[in-house]
């Protein structure tokens, strides 16, 4: 050293103890020693604390890399040291992602590779006998193949490396226009059809239900009645069946086609063409097929077998990490920090569990064993000193600063977590004491600025992100004085105009008089013209549908007006679904009909429910044969106790008419004497609809309407109009009046089964019940009018209203805080 010195060198030692000058080199000295530490204070070289959990935990790093970086250290002076990288990895990926923080990992990130995961729920799918939930899971990881569109890399095209692959997933993500070119057509609503289908299992079960499934549609679409707006969703619907039959029953068809036992040959040659048939992205998978090719001749394997060959390759795709580190924060382990300086070193996860990892003796070689055979054999008191010496390791990467963390909870378990034997080590080692387990628990939450239940700091300053920001915001303008929180976040309008639109109607919906954020209140003359359109004396509207104003009038312009329709919820197997339910019990009353005098139904009956029910089932192809006769039988017994009634309630009654439709178009499942033109009444209102029973009065040639509920009777009898809510039997009555030019003495509400009771509800067709009904009318036409259709519920109907999810769930509530509408009010009270 001294030749090859200019001139000379001079070396000394300096006479201060350079182990003690702060609370770093401190804990460097006496980490794990069984001396006495000197008692000291912490200074800034070494620095603890605690989050809610892993990711936040996470969170407070990206936080003090960004005051770090404002007090001149450069990131690549900056480490984050890890015991345990795979699950620290992806919540640091997320967290300096969402910081703005450049980062490098020393092994690369690990991304899921769904077309990898389709492909193996595709062939779990085949393995267990096509249950629909594995291809339910294929269908959510947005595999499925565009069917107008090639891929942009090439269907069949496969890669000799994964760098290849990797380089041509990266000109993917570049490229947005092959992003929109191939976007994958998959409706929503597949999986929901496929639980509709009730499909459970089996390749002959899918090519079944999913017929039968199109029948029932079919069929439904038939049988609603003057709802277009239902007619109209069952045809979509349809149509997206098709769509996934063409899917889904090729792909079933090929896995069904694949070998019980072969060589990796045979088995590579089918993968390979179901990558490229059932994934719109298989280049991932084919490349894992590609590196298999070299066990051709080996076999023959089981179907399971290269199942468990795949897995471990498909689930993740390793992105390898950038040639150079320079620039970017430091990401790896613990161990692989050996030889590396930073100014700064998080370490963060010293919750016990997690580091100390827990040491045990090997279970099939005990220590006692081991020391026998050789010296060399690591043992359990080998592991202990593994774990010290990665402590060791991490102080001294720190040249500056050491940050150590640990999480309060297990959000994964939802338990909480503990410092470690090690963090109270190092408190011990810097301090020269031993803390009070509560004193350092605190001490470290203290540190952090962020909480579980609001994961945001209450200095917006500290924020790391846009969205900690405007939570830190609001947080501080909730707790402020209310004089002094005015005007805080009105920063928000100019971010988003569409923010801006949703809190602007937020205040006006809470406020105590109405707005148009309440629903249509709005008086534009474009507005009015629209609704000229749909006035009751311009187009026919169904009972139905005016039922609905009364309950709420906003409900009422959604469904008739817009046409909107609620998501339909699947029904539970043990049970037929009502609609279909309904619509056998009013084929069953109209076939009856069909056969001739009120005197022959109980000898036909049994006949004719058998006949339908077949009908249905061949169409229909039940899920569950019990379930099916059960209902069906059911059903038989409802029927049967309908025509005892109706021989003592209708000795003087001859029906005329069965399923007698007006306004809607004519088909062999109506009365012959229905007509398309919709029925005038009451000066001029047009209405349609369909009948289900009309009897004749044998003495005074009087008519009696009757409309058979299959359901549950309701608690209070109808009245006249039941404040709107209850409009058929008057309806109906009117329109008989009208297209038949007859009079009509009675019209009622029949619940027709056992689990209506068998229970009649008569509506008396007089002067004033009509002008009850003409009232509820003009209500309705004149709110059109004035364009004043608000989100108005009724008491107890937002509990069972469809379009809840349009307006919120406290719209009773917000509603009462506003004036009562005159026209609402008087219609409500109405008998």
């Amino acid at each position: 050293m001294v030749a090859g010195a200019p001139e000379s060198l001079e070396l000394g030692l300096s006479s201060e103890d350079a182990s003690e000058r702060n609370a770093l080199e401190r804990l460097r000295r006496h980490l794990f020693s069984v001396a006495q530490a000197p008692q000291a204070e912490l200074d800034d070289s070494l620095n603890w604390f605690s989050a809610a959990g892993e990711g936040l935990e996470c969170t407070e790093i990206a936080r003090r890399i960004h005051s770090l970086a404002a007090d001149g250290v450069a990131f690549d002076r900056i480490g984050i040291l890890l015991r345990d990288p795979g699950h620290y990895q992806p919540l640091l990926e997320e967290t300096l992602n969402r910081a703005g923080v450049p980062f490098f990992f020393t092994h690369g990130s690990v991304r899921p590779d769904p077309a990898g995961r389709a492909f193996l729920a595709l062939l779990q799918f085949a393995s267990e006998q096509f249950p629909a939930t594995r291809f339910a899971e294929y269908l959510s990881l947005g595999q499925v193949p565009c069917a107008t569109a090639q891929h942009a890399l090439g269907a069949g095209q496969s890669f000799s490396t994964e760098d290849e692959l990797l380089r041509a997933g990266n000109q993917w993500e570049e490229s947005q226009d092959d992003v929109a070119a191939i976007a994958p057509e998959i409706p929503a609503a597949w999986e929901q059809l496929i639980v509709d289908a009730a499909v459970v299992g089996g390749r002959e079960r899918w090519h079944r239900r999913l017929k039968g499934l199109e029948n029932e549609l079919e069929l439904r679409g038939t049988d609603c009645g003057d709802d277009e707006a239902l007619r109209t969703r069952l045809a979509k619907q349809a149509e997206q069946l098709e769509n996934l039959g063409k899917v889904a029953l090729p792909t079933i068809d090929s896995l069904a086609a694949l070998p019980r036992s072969a060589s990796w040959q045979e088995w590579l040659d089918h993968l390979t063409g179901i990558a490229q048939q059932a994934l719109h992205r298989p280049d991932s998978v084919l490349l894992a097929l590609n590196e298999l090719w070299g066990m051709g001749e080996t076999g023959p394997v089981t179907l399971d077998e290269v199942i468990l060959v795949l897995s471990g390759r498909l689930r993740f795709l390793r992105r390898p990490p950038s040639k150079h580190r320079y620039g970017m924060v430091w990401i790896g382990s613990i161990d692989e920090a050996r030889g590396y300086s930073f100014e700064v070193a998080f370490l963060p996860g010293l919750a016990e569990g997690v580091f100390p990892k827990r040491a045990f003796e090997d279970p099939l070689l005990l220590d006692e064993a081991r020391r026998q055979l050789s010296e060399t054999l690591p043992r359990r008191d080998d592991r202990v000193a593994d774990e010290r010496l990665r402590l060791h390791i991490a102080a001294a990467a720190a040249s500056r600063r050491l940050v150590v963390s640990y999480p309060r909870m297990d959000a994964a378990q939802s338990r909480p977590r503990v410092p470690s034997f090690y963090a109270m080590e190092i408190a011990r080692a810097a301090e020269g004491r031993l803390p009070q387990w509560k004193a350092f628990e605190q001490r470290a939450a203290a540190g952090s600025h962020t909480r579980l239940g609001w994961p945001a700091p209450k200095d917006p300053s500290r924020s790391i992100d846009s969205l900690e920001y405007d939570l830190s915001v609001l947080h501080g303008a909730f707790a402020a004085p209310r004089g002094q929180a005015k005007g805080r976040a009105r920063y928000l309008f100019a971010l988003n105009t569409h923010l801006r639109r949703a809190l602007v109607a937020r205040f006006q919906r809470w406020r105590r008089t109405w707005t148009s954020s309440d629903g249509l209140l709005d008086s534009d003359a474009r507005v009015a013209a629209i609704l000229s359109g749909h006035r009751l004396k311009t187009r026919a509207w169904s009972a139905s549908s005016l039922q609905m104003f009364a309950a709420c009038p906003y409900k009422f312009f959604l469904h008739g007006i817009h046409k909107l329709q609620p998501r339909e919820e699947s029904v539970a197997l043990q049970e037929m679904d009502p609609l279909t339910r309904g619509a056998l019990f009013h084929e069953v009353q109209f076939e009856l009909f069909r056969s001739g005098s009120p005197k022959k139904y109980a000898w036909v009956a049994d006949e004719i429910v058998n006949e339908v029910a077949k009908r249905y089932e061949e169409n229909l192809a039940p899920a569950i044969d019990r379930v099916w006769k059960t209902e069906v039988e059911d059903l038989r017994a409802d029927v049967k106790g309908w025509i005892r009634r109706m021989e003592d309630d209708a000795r003087d009654w001859e029906p005329v008419h069965g399923e007698f439709a007006f306004g809607m178009p004519a088909g062999e499942e109506r009365d012959p004497a229905s007509t398309e033109r919709a029925a005038r009444i009451l000066d001029g209102f047009l209405v349609r609809g369909s009948v289900d029973w009309i009897e004749r009065h044998t003495p005074t040639g009087m008519l009696r309407i009757t409309d058979h509920k299959t359901g549950r009777t309701p608690k209070e009898p109808p009245g006249h109009v039941n404040g709107g809510r209850t409009l058929q039997p008057l309806l109906y009555a009117a329109a008989a009046e009208d297209l038949l030019e007859k009079s009509v003495s009675q019209s009622r509400l029949y619940f027709c089964t056992q689990r209506g009771g068998y229970e009649s509800f008569p509506v008396p067709v007089i002067e004033r019940s009509m002008n009850d009904l003409k009232t509820t009318l003009i209500t309705i036409d004149r709110a059109m009018e004035e364009c004043r259709m608000p989100a108005a519920p009724a008491e107890h109907q937002c509990g069972y209203c469809d379009f809840q999810v349009v307006c919120g769930p406290r719209e009773e509530e917000r509603t009462r805080r506003k004036p009562v509408f005159p026209l609402l009010e008087t219609l409500r009270k109405l008998p």
